[in-house]
């Protein structure tokens, strides 16, 4: 699975993104492994269920382990097809309220991961428009990102905060003068990141930390820069290894 795995990435990474190919690609290859993984799940959980007595703790082992890396494809699986949806050719903008937004996304994954202790203050947001699946998933993988590399044994504190992005600011970041933007920023207090490796986390596939101490697949964030990159915004990071990481997302009111 590993092979196969590996494979996909080599062949993602050959793939520009900004190509019509890049979309036919992703959307072919995750329809194709979702039959097989499905398969495979089934099949663990049954031999596992019918045997279960009868395994050692190395057996038992063996098929956590399995698990672990059909959730692992599964997750591979879900980003690809979130990728599918990235294509800007084929998105529609609306005004978007991020209260809304940002509530209805952390309803969602708090009954997916309430096991994992974590806490989420969301400031006042703007109304701005875009496209309100891709709000989502960009506040969906932001805040997973913030809780997946939360510190041990602390609870994961994350804020939520907005301003309006100043004259000066705008020439800073080369944004338009006539545009009204907004700086959204993502705070946690987490593990952090070296702030060498602020730009190299929005690439696809790239993983900072061991893979045994932390799960993914390195696309979440790459699919936060496009979500950005398609509202005509600006994403960066800033963190260290003793106060947590900071997203920053810079977004104009109307696109």
């Amino acid at each position: 699975m590993d092979e196969e795995k590996d494979k996909l990435e080599q062949s993602m990474n050959e793939v520009k993104p900004g190509e019509e190919k890049f979309y036919d690609f992703i959307e072919a290859a995750a329809h194709d492994l979702q039959a097989p993984l499905r398969k495979l799940s089934v099949l663990v959980e049954r031999v596992f269920t019918k045997n279960e007595n009868e395994f050692d703790e190395r057996a038992q082992e063996h098929i956590r382990r399995i698990e672990a890396c059909v959730d692992e494809m599964r997750s591979l699986i879900n980003h690809l097809l979130e990728l599918t949806q990235m294509n800007v050719a084929t998105i529609t903008y609306e005004p978007c309220d991020l209260n809304m937004i940002a509530d209805e996304t952390l309803d969602a994954l708090r009954e997916e991961i309430n096991h994992e202790k974590f806490s989420v203050h969301f400031h006042s947001l703007p109304v701005v428009h875009g496209n309100s699946f891709q709000y989502k998933q960009l506040f969906r993988n932001l805040i997973e990102n913030a809780v997946k590399f939360r510190k041990k044994n602390i609870i994961s504190e994350i804020e939520v905060l907005s301003e309006v992005i100043s004259e000066v600011d705008k020439t800073l970041f080369n944004l338009a003068r006539n545009k009204k933007y907004y700086r959204i920023e993502i705070r946690d207090n987490g593990v952090g990141f070296n702030q060498a490796n602020a730009e190299k986390i929005f690439e696809p596939f790239v993983r900072l930390n061991p893979k045994s101490e932390y799960q993914g697949n390195g696309l979440g964030l790459f699919i936060c820069k496009k979500i950005v990159t398609n509202h005509h915004g600006i994403i960066y990071a800033e963190a260290n290894e003793k106060e947590g990481a900071r997203f920053v997302v810079i977004l104009p009111e109307i696109p």
